[in-house]
């Protein structure tokens, strides 16, 4: 399989029409992926691996990069050779914060060479940040990247949850679409708490 990175523009908002799907479908939903890990204890990545009849249909990944806050998240997409990428949403939503969501950016350029090229769009819902890829064009049947830096974390949130929802086909007679749901959650340590922990340290030493 080709693997080029994927990268989407800066940009704050786009919209366009997702491709409709064909009469002549059948639509599968897993919503029970296996959750992995990274092997590395100084690596944040975790990884969704949805399973079909054939073996592993894709594994949608995020590596989050702390600092200590959030400050850039990594989503990566693969899947078997003889399938294709539809579309792909995911929800970043910040825990035990004030109830504002991140705000993101895309990283760019598109990396597509041909038409149809790429279409992403990026918004706040509720307390989310949402990714809405609604066109992969070239890029559906490779391997994808997508860089996302953080340019706003809600003050004090110590927790995230990342839901994805990935739309799959498997080409044929009778096209097979499957709708692959998930969601990761990752904790991390707050600068508040870092400095709390410091002045203990400091104050257990000094006695």
């Amino acid at each position: 399989m080709r693997r080029r990175a994927f990268l989407a523009s800066a940009l704050t908002a786009a919209s366009t029409t997702a491709a409709g799907c064909s009469a002549a479908d059948s639509q599968t939903e897993h919503t029970n992926p296996t959750v992995t890990t990274d092997d590395g204890p100084r690596d944040n990545g975790k990884y969704l691996e949805f399973h079909g009849g054939s073996g592993t249909l894709a594994t949608v990944g995020v590596d989050p990069e702390f600092s200590p806050l959030p400050s850039f998240f990594f989503t990566s997409i693969s899947h078997p050779e003889d399938t294709e990428l539809r579309s792909l949403t995911q929800r970043f939503v910040a825990l035990d914060g004030n109830g504002t969501p991140p705000r993101l950016s895309l990283q760019g350029p598109f990396m597509g060479d041909y038409e149809p090229y790429p279409s992403v769009s990026l918004f706040r819902d509720g307390k989310a940040a949402v990714v809405d890829v609604h066109r992969f064009g070239e890029l559906a049947d490779e391997t994808v990247f997508i860089e996302l830096p953080v340019t706003r974390w809600p003050e004090s949130a110590s927790r995230l949850v990342v839901e994805s929802t990935v739309k799959l086909v498997e080409p044929g007679v009778i096209d097979r679409t499957h709708v692959l749901d998930g969601q990761l959650e990752f904790e991390f340590t707050t600068e508040t708490e870092t400095d709390e922990r410091t002045a203990e340290s400091l104050g257990s030493s000094g006695s």
